[in-house]
Order: C-alpha cells, then structure tokens, then sequence
C-alpha cells in the first residue's frame, strides 16, 4: 500500500521554500484532485478539438421591398 508520507510528497501547494515546509495530507489530495481534474478537462477539450463535424446552412435576405427572393436549386444524383 502507498504510504503516508509519499502522498504527502505530491503537494503543489506550499507557500514556503521547500526545506522550510511541511507537506500535508489535504494539501496532497488537493494537489491530486487538481491534477485530474486538469487531465480530464484537457483529454475534453483535445476530444471535442479533434471531432470533425460539419454544418450547412443556406439564408436568403429579403430584398428592398420585402419579398424573399426565390431561388431554385437543381441537384442530381
């Protein structure tokens, strides 16, 4: 099993130069809780960065007197 003291070396959070520091337990699993958390979010973003999708949308403006202008489309497969 891991050690006490080993998970307390994980600490991000001192505020102190290193030799005049005492890690702690909480400090340790905020240090691991923030870094998953940063983990997940990355592998989300890299996930939603790397999805291809596409959209199309045709909008037609009114003209000046307020009627739309109709266009007609020929497609063929």
């Amino acid at each position: 099993m891991i050690s006490s003291s080993r998970i307390k070396s994980v600490d991000f959070y001192r505020k102190i130069p290193r030799d005049l520091t005492e890690a702690s337990l909480s400090g340790a699993g905020l240090s691991i809780i923030a870094a998953l958390s940063m983990m997940f979010l990355f592998g989300m973003e890299l996930s939603n960065y790397l999805t291809v999708s596409t959209s199309t949308s045709v909008i037609v403006d009114k003209s000046s007197d307020g009627d739309f202008l109709r266009i007609d489309f020929n497609i063929r497969l």
